[in-house]
C-alpha cells in the first residue's frame, strides 16, 4: 500500500513538472530560468524596395552593394532591392508608380522632387523615428529649413548646395579687368561691375566670351532666375497664395539679363544652350562667367579626370548695391514611403536614418569623397578638403523661399520656361515685361488650383 501510494505520488509529481515546463517555462533546476521573449525582440524578415536617382552620385551596382552589405551587419533581417533610376522620363515613372501603388519604400532624389512627394502624401514624416543619438542638431540650418515642411520632417538631406556663379579669374586678369572680379572675401559684386566684366572679358575675342547663359530646358530656370531674385521679388508670397514675380524691379532685371545675353560678349543662342555644351566651353577656358550647377568642374579636378588649367572662384549673383544675393538653396537626400504596413515603414525609416547618420565610412567615402558632394551635416565638413568646396559650402546664407513647396510647382515651372525662353531669344519674340505678365496670369491660375 505504501509503495503504491509512493509510486502514484511520484507519477503526479512528474506530470506536474512536465506541465510546468511546457506551459510556464519553469525548470527543474531552481538556479536556472528559461528567458522570456521580449515583445518586439526578434525581428521579422522584411524586404524593401529602394529607388535612387543620380542626385547623390550613387549609380553603380557595386556602390549599392557596398552600402547594403554594411547595412546587413546592422539589420540582417532586412533585404533591400535597389534600382538606379535615370532622370529621363523620371516624373512620368514616379506618377505611374504612385498611381499603381508600386512607389518604393525608399527614394533618393533632389529637393524639387522630394518636397512634392511629401505634400502629396506619398512619403511620410520622420519625426517619430528620429532617435536621440541621430544628432539632428548637427545639420546646417539651411538643410533643416528645407527638410521641414509645415513643422514636420519630410525628408533627410545628405547634400546641400546653392546655385551660385563660377568665375574664370584668369580671363579677368588677361582682360585687364581684375578690379571687376567679385570681392575675394565676400564673393559679392554689383550689377554694374558684373555688366562691365562681361563686356571686358568678351572683348578678348577669339572664341572667348564674358558670359555663358543657358535657357534651353525647363530645369534651367534657376540659372535665369538667379539674376532676378538675387535682390528682387521671389516667385510667390510666403504662404504660396500669390505670384509676386511680375514686379517692376524684376522686369528691369530681366531686361538687363536679356540685353547682356544677346550681346556679342555672351555665348550665342542662350535660348537653346544646354549645360553640357556650356560646361565644355568653360573647361576650355572660353567663358568668364557661368552658373555653378552640381560642382562637376570641382569634382573632375579633384578626381584627376581633368587638369586644373586656370584659377576659378565661386561668386554670388550680382545685386544693385553689391550686397550678398539671395540664393536658391538645393540639396539631395532620402525619403520614406507612407504606408499602412508600419513594420515596413519603420524598417525603411531605420535604413534612411542609418544611411544619413554620417557614421558609415562607406557611405561617406562614396558620396562626399568619390562624388564630391557637400555635406549637410556640420560634423562632416572636414571631408571637404578643396578651397572651392569650402567656399561653396559656406555660401547658402540667404535662401529664397523653397520653390518646390509651391502648389503645382512643376506645372508652373513649365509655364515660366515657355515665357523666359521666348524672351531670351535673340531679337526675342516678346519683351521682358510681356513675358513676366503672361507668366503671372497663367501661373496664378495654376497656383489657385493647387491651393484648392
Amino acid at each position: 500500500m505504501l509503495g503504491s501510494t509512493w509510486r502514484e505520488g511520484r507519477t503526479v509529481l512528474m506530470i506536474s513538472l512536465i506541465l510546468c515546463i511546457m506551459f510556464s517555462g519553469c525548470s527543474t533546476d531552481s538556479n536556472t530560468t528559461v528567458p522570456r521573449k521580449e515583445e518586439g525582440a526578434g525581428s521579422t524578415a522584411v524586404t524593401l524596395e529602394w529607388w535612387s536617382s543620380a542626385s547623390l552620385g550613387l549609380v553603380e551596382e557595386e556602390e549599392f552593394q557596398q552600402v547594403l552589405a554594411e547595412y546587413k551587419k546592422v539589420a540582417p533581417h532586412v533585404t533591400i532591392n535597389f534600382s538606379s533610376v535615370p532622370t529621363t522620363g523620371l516624373d512620368e515613372k514616379l506618377n505611374v508608380a504612385i498611381a499603381s501603388g508600386s512607389f518604393p519604400d525608399l527614394y533618393v532624389d533632389a529637393v524639387n522632387r522630394l518636397v512634392p512627394l511629401f505634400t502629396r502624401g506619398v512619403t511620410t514624416e520622420l519625426d517619430a523615428y528620429i532617435t536621440e543619438d541621430y544628432n539632428l542638431s548637427d545639420y546646417m540650418n539651411s538643410a533643416k529649413d528645407l527638410m521641414t515642411i509645415d513643422g514636420k520632417m519630410a525628408m533627410i538631406l545628405m547634400e546641400i548646395r546653392s546655385e551660385v556663379l563660377l568665375i574664370n579669374k584668369d580671363l579677368f586678369i588677361k582682360a585687364g579687368a581684375e578690379h571687376l572680379l567679385p570681392d575675394s572675401k565676400t564673393k559679392t559684386w554689383s550689377r554694374d561691375s558684373f555688366a562691365k566684366a562681361v563686356e571686358a572679358v568678351g572683348k578678348l575675342g577669339n572664341g572667348v566670351y564674358g558670359l555663358g547663359m543657358v535657357a534651353g530646358d525647363v530645369a534651367y530656370d534657376k540659372f535665369v532666375d538667379g539674376y532676378i531674385y538675387s535682390d528682387g521679388d521671389e516667385y510667390t508670397n510666403k504662404d504660396y497664395t500669390k505670384i509676386t514675380y511680375n514686379s517692376p524691379g524684376n522686369v528691369k532685371k530681366l531686361e538687363g539679363l536679356i540685353q547682356l545675353s544677346s550681346s556679342p560678349y555672351a555665348v550665342p543662342g542662350a535660348a537653346g544652350n544646354k549645360i553640357p555644351n556650356l560646361y565644355e566651353l568653360f573647361k576650355q577656358g572660353k567663358v568668364g562667367i557661368m552658373m555653378n550647377d552640381r560642382g562637376d568642374l570641382r569634382r573632375e579636378i579633384n578626381d584627376g579626370i581633368i587638369p586644373k588649367k586656370f584659377e576659378f572662384m565661386n561668386a554670388y549673383y550680382p545685386t544693385d548695391d553689391g550686397s550678398k544675393s539671395k540664393l536658391f538653396v538645393n540639396g539631395s537626400g532620402i525619403a520614406v514611403k507612407k504606408q499602412e504596413d508600419k513594420v515596413k515603414e519603420k524598417e525603411a525609416a531605420k535604413f534612411a536614418l542609418w544611411f544619413s547618420s554620417g557614421k558609415s565610412e562607406i557611405v561617406n567615402k562614396l558620396i562626399y569623397q568619390k562624388y564630391s558632394k557637400l555635406p549637410s551635416r556640420k560634423s562632416l565638413q572636414a571631408l571637404v578638403t578643396d578651397s572651392q568646396g569650402k567656399e561653396w559650402a559656406a555660401m547658402p546664407e540667404q535662401a529664397i523661399n523653397n520653390p518646390a513647396a509651391i502648389p503645382n510647382y512643376q506645372q508652373i515651372r513649365k509655364v515660366w520656361f515657355n515665357y523666359f525662353q521666348q524672351a531670351m531669344l535673340n531679337n526675342g519674340k516678346m519683351t521682358a515685361k510681356d513675358a513676366l505678365a503672361g507668366y503671372e496670369k497663367e501661373a496664378q491660375k495654376l497656383l489657385d488650383e493647387g491651393n484648392k
